[in-house]
């Protein structure tokens, strides 16, 4: 297991030396569907497939019925789900309305467990052939 990384291209606005920089970006796979997980957690249990479905199905009613109710679960070493919105700023406390809300939101902040793990993971520099990417030699090229 290792994380895959490219070198990709991009502008800095701030900091003492802004302009055009190189850093490292996630070079993702393929999501995968919940159909896998059930299917994986199957594997590692000795309950059934529904009964996995059942239980995780149920999990994530609960959860968004919590944070429905504007409260935060922690969910131990995991980590945790944070409800918030980001609202328009008025002039008067009078105007301030369910309608000056843009959007809620849920923020998930990982707990020690899986901060460690993604931290203990190795990273591997990947290759750039795919849509999206700029190649090195291409790079290479044109600042020579």
């Amino acid at each position: 297991m290792a994380l895959e990384i490219v070198g990709v291209e991009r502008k800095v606005t701030v900091g003492p030396e802004p302009g055009m920089k190189f850093m490292a970006k996630l070079k993702k796979g393929r999501k995968v569907p919940m159909t896998q997980i059930y299917k994986d957690v199957t594997d590692l249990s000795s309950l059934s497939r529904g009964d996995i479905k059942n239980t995780v199905d149920n999990l994530w009613l609960v959860i968004g019925k919590y944070l429905a109710d504007g409260r935060d679960v922690d969910l131990g070493e995991f980590g945790e789900f944070k409800i918030s919105i980001s609202a328009k700023a008025v002039d008067t406390l009078e105007e301030v309305t369910a309608e000056t809300i843009r959007r809620p939101k849920v923020i998930f902040r990982m707990g020690k467990e899986w901060r460690n793990l993604l931290e203990d993971t190795p990273k591997v520099l990947g290759s750039l052939d795919m849509k999206g990417y700029k190649s090195r030699k291409s790079t290479e090229q044109e600042n020579p």
